[in-house]
């Protein structure tokens, strides 16, 4: 049975080796969509709760497109600019709607010019991975140094003995915290775009 601190610890040890998936590391070449598949499911690997747990299907990428949150390809092939859309998109849609995406990228996407449009997606990118290490970096200090242990509702937890319910108390502050932080993203869209 893992106690809380080592939880805690493993994550941290987690988040702190953590790779993002940096501009440099996105092909310059536009791939076709086995390509593309393969290289999200390499680079968010690390993402899967379980092995079996599927990154990116055909399907999906077919269904963004429909939805008009990701361009088509063109002549069949992905370029940068899609695989930064997707792996946006794969973080997002946890937390977001497809229509609610579409909303936040739709500035972006609606720009006529495809060299202009690039270059907006690619600083929303890099702005992206900016906030991922800060984000990620941030999680880890607060585990590995426990500042401040109401972050995790540990304060709350001491008054429960029983060991399994601690747990149960746990997860749920974690998912509360999880789904406020979803409707301040939902609330910020609404108010924004």
């Amino acid at each position: 049975m893992n106690t809380f601190n080592e939880v805690i610890e493993r994550y941290a040890a987690q988040i702190r080796t953590a790779d993002v998936i940096e501009i440099a590391d996105i092909p310059t070449i536009d791939l076709y969509m086995d390509q593309v598949t393969t290289f999200m499911d390499k680079g968010l690997a690390r993402y899967k709760r379980n092995e079996t747990d599927k990154i990116l299907t055909k399907t999906m990428i077919n269904n963004y497109t429909k939805a008009k949150i990701f361009p088509p390809p063109v002549k069949k092939k992905y370029s940068r600019t899609h695989l930064m859309l997707l792996i946006m998109i794969y973080h997002l849609k946890a937390i977001l709607s497809i229509k609610d995406i579409g909303v936040l990228f739709h500035v972006a996407l609606a720009e006529p010019d495809a060299e202009k449009q690039a270059q907006q997606i690619e600083t929303i990118y890099a702005g992206f991975v900016a906030l991922q290490k800060s984000t990620y970096a941030y999680l880890a200090n607060m585990a590995e140094n426990k500042a401040d242990d109401s972050f995790y509702g540990k304060d709350i937890m001491l008054g429960c003995e029983d060991r399994e319910l601690r747990r149960i108390l746990l997860v749920l502050g974690l998912v509360i915290r999880a789904n406020t932080e979803k409707q301040l993203a939902e609330h910020a869209l609404d108010a924004y775009f």
